[in-house]
């Protein structure tokens, strides 16, 4: 999925992997837990053998984190582009309720100096740990939580205000200067409420939601929201993206479109949920390796 995810991003922005500096790689379900899976990507993409290359990992929000990292090679001048790729298939005991939330995607986005699409104005960082919420420990296959009720609930929704408002306050602006509103991390009723408290309309904020057809997507939703939003958003428009990271607290960002981004046919957000096959339970068991086979 990364590689594929990639290649497209290098297709709609008609580039060569030739081209790229550093390759970013975020992940909760990686192939490897000791191996650089970064380094497999860029080698399958052709990549040149003098890249900077990235695993992050250990967080849902670590796809953001990738992109706040991606943002900060090419400002440092280390590099002239980088591609952020973000590609996640969590797994759930499917005994249980979690199991019928997770889905799989990838998504890539490039950052660069030069034909900016859309421009980082600024971003917005809480770290705090928190009891009870989706972990897997060392050596574990299965995505875990303890449910603490209304205590975790109140936590993340506090942690992801503050990070929204400390950005908006740095930037001196409010919900209703932005267009868009993407924010991952919680079920689709708990978006939609939190960002009615910090001032953003429905409107701004059902365009970057898809987990009630591709599921929970782990590492990959924040990166899978910005691209989709891209596909759509006007000259000018302001997006603000944040990811909240159970056990870890949440990153923000905000960006301004500077350029309009076309996706070439067969490649958009759209394209890819009508190629789709429907399979029996059985099947589905198998390919998530819950049972013998492939």
């Amino acid at each position: 999925m990364a590689v594929e995810a990639a290649s497209n991003a290098l297709r709609n922005a008609d580039l060569d992997a030739s081209q790229i500096d550093a390759l970013y790689f975020a992940s909760t379900s990686p192939p490897y837990a000791e191996k650089l899976n970064a380094s497999t990507v860029a080698t399958a993409l052709n990549c040149r053998s003098d890249i900077a290359t990235e695993d992050i990992a250990s967080s849902i929000k670590c796809g953001i984190s990738a992109l706040l990292s991606g943002f900060d090679y090419v400002k440092s001048g280390r590099g002239r582009l980088c591609i952020i790729v973000a590609a996640d298939a969590p797994i759930a005991d499917p005994t249980g309720s979690l199991d019928q939330q997770m889905g799989a995607a990838a998504a890539s986005v490039i950052i660069g100096s030069e034909q900016v699409g859309a421009l980082m104005e600024g971003s917005s960082s809480i770290t705090r740990d928190s009891l009870g919420e989706r972990f897997r420990r060392d050596g574990r296959r299965y995505v875990q939580t303890v449910d603490l009720g209304r205590y975790q609930e109140a936590s993340a929704e506090e942690i992801v205000t503050s990070c929204v408002t400390d950005l908006m306050k740095k930037l001196e602006r409010t919900g209703g200067d932005y267009d868009f509103f993407a924010l991952h991390g919680f079920e689709d009723w708990r978006t939609i409420d939190l960002a009615r408290k910090l001032g953003f309309e429905d409107g701004k904020v059902t365009p970057a939601m898809f987990s009630a057809k591709v599921g929970d997507a782990g590492a990959a939703s924040p990166v899978l929201a910005l691209s989709k939003v891209l596909e759509s958003a006007m000259l000018k428009q302001h997006i603000i993206l944040c990811s909240y990271g159970p056990g870890a607290g949440a990153d923000a960002l905000s960006l301004v479109v500077e350029a309009e981004m076309k996706t070439n046919p067969g490649l958009r957000f759209e394209d890819y949920l009508v190629r789709k096959d429907y399979v029996d339970y059985s099947t589905y068991l198998k390919l998530r390796a819950f049972l013998g086979g492939n």
